[in-house]
């Protein structure tokens, strides 16, 4: 992924970065579509989350992306097209 996803700024959000939250943001971005624009923020909801939280929801849109005939083509964007898969979290 490119060096510019590495640290987004979480923009004028001062909700605790909680599963529930991220997961919130993740459903909202997927509804409106707004993927391009939001996926800085979810990277970044996202990177402050436990490993397990993060896998959780990253498990969550796999489902979505298998399963849900509305959000599937903006959930598999964003895994694979956006590339959240790819995202090595753990590094600095």
């Amino acid at each position: 992924m490119s060096s510019k996803w590495r640290d987004p700024e979480a923009p004028g959000s001062a909700k605790p970065a909680t599963y529930e939250n991220a997961r919130a943001e993740i459903l909202v971005s997927l509804d409106y579509a707004n993927l391009d624009m939001d996926f800085p923020r979810i990277v970044h909801w996202l990177r402050q989350l436990p490993a397990g939280d993060r896998d959780r929801l990253l498990g969550e849109l796999d489902a979505i992306a298998a399963t849900d005939a509305i959000r599937r083509d903006d959930a598999t964007y964003l895994l694979d097209g956006l590339g959240l898969r790819r995202i090595r979290w753990e590094q600095p």
